[in-house]
């Protein structure tokens, strides 16, 4: 089956495109072409597109804080404690955001429905529903808590085989295979 082909207004499509207000396939919808077309012609004429802007009509937008500033190199290297340490601070921070939202869950749930009232397809009130789902929370939770362990490990003076060999010497007696005792007599009637 051939394709349709139409006339294009390439010079409305590109002022639409360098707007940045709609999607690249909400404006080739509206011009009948495919936005692979469109998405081409971008490329090929170097046309610079604005950032999309976000429709916020219907949306609840948490506040976001600045990115922190993004760390120096550093002049020695750090040491895996102070790594370590950062870490388990930020596994903390994130347990404390995992409490808030498992402590506010049913008004997380009620802003939610409220934000999607008005659209017409509920995969976005699902989508945001599993984000708060126990699941999603459970799986948060395993994640943190490996995080957590691997911090640990990772910052131990030795390793785990060379923690687990020094246990194995100190029962042992330094020797391979260490007595276990003194023999221990039995009477046999």
């Amino acid at each position: 089956m051939a394709a349709r082909k139409t006339t294009a207004d390439w010079s409305r499509i590109e002022l639409e495109y360098l707007a940045g207000d709609d999607s690249i396939r909400e404006i080739a919808d509206r011009h009948e072409i495919s936005d692979t077309a469109i998405r081409k012609r971008a490329k090929a004429e170097k046309w610079v597109r604005e950032p999309r802007k976000v429709r916020t009509a219907n949306r609840c937008e948490p506040e976001r804080s600045p990115p922190p500033p993004a760390p120096a190199e550093p002049d020695e290297p750090v040491e895996a404690g102070k790594i370590a340490d950062g870490g388990r601070g930020l596994v903390w921070r994130m347990l404390d955001e995992l409490d808030v939202i498992t402590s506010r869950r049913g008004e997380l749930e009620d802003m939610i429905i409220e934000a999607t009232d008005g659209d017409d397809d509920d995969d976005r009130r699902a989508t945001m529903m599993r984000a708060v789902s126990l699941t999603n929370r459970a799986n948060t939770m395993k994640t943190l808590a490996l995080a957590l362990k691997t911090l640990n490990e990772a910052s131990a003076p030795q390793g785990k085989k060379a923690a687990a060999q020094d246990r194995a010497n100190a029962v042992g007696g330094g020797r391979r295979f260490g007595a276990m005792g003194p023999p221990t007599l039995k009477a046999v009637s």
